[in-house]
């Protein structure tokens, strides 16, 4: 296992919201943030050389996994790629015209932090740039999901490929 994986590994097991930590228990150089465009601030991120897998329970967000499950039988790409960078302006631009209705988010997939151009983001109708798929799922499913997402994302530089896994 590269050192990369092996903190990234080490980060998720010791629920690990800083890099730094687990890079310093395998001896991982970290790449300065700065090194990037928009790693959202970090001090330090991690490369891993293979895709992430993003493990969630289907059975606390089966909405999510319903909806993720038939974006991908549509043709969006299962591997995604972390695009911090326009992240709010490609979400508000998907969602201009798509009405809110109460207690309900409107869930979109790929995500908009896992959208833009990149290996894997070229099917689907239309699928580059700011366009994904957009479900009503449960405001408060929705809103645990993103927050885990972003909590799993967070030790990553731009550039890191990711999928969803659903347990």
């Amino acid at each position: 296992m590269e050192p990369a994986e092996a903190a990234a590994k080490l980060c998720r097991r010791m629920m690990l919201t800083k890099p730094i930590v687990a890079a310093a228990l395998v001896g991982l150089v970290l790449v300065p943030a700065g090194t990037t465009d928009a790693d959202a601030g970090a001090a330090a991120c991690l490369r891993p050389s293979s895709v992430e897998r993003l493990v969630f329970s289907a059975t606390k967000y089966p909405d999510i996994r319903r909806h993720f499950r038939a974006a991908v039988w549509r043709g969006w790409p299962r591997r995604l790629v972390l695009n911090r960078r326009g992240t709010d302006e490609r979400r508000d631009r998907l969602l201009r015209g798509i009405p809110t209705r109460e207690g309900f988010d409107r869930d979109e997939y790929p995500p908009a932090v896992g959208r833009g151009r990149g290996p894997g983001l070229e099917r689907g109708h239309n699928p580059r740039g700011w366009k994904a798929d957009v479900r009503y799922v449960r405001s408060s499913e929705n809103r645990s999901h993103g927050a885990s997402l972003g909590n799993r994302l967070e030790p990553f530089c731009n550039g890191t490929r990711f999928r969803y896994v659903f347990r």
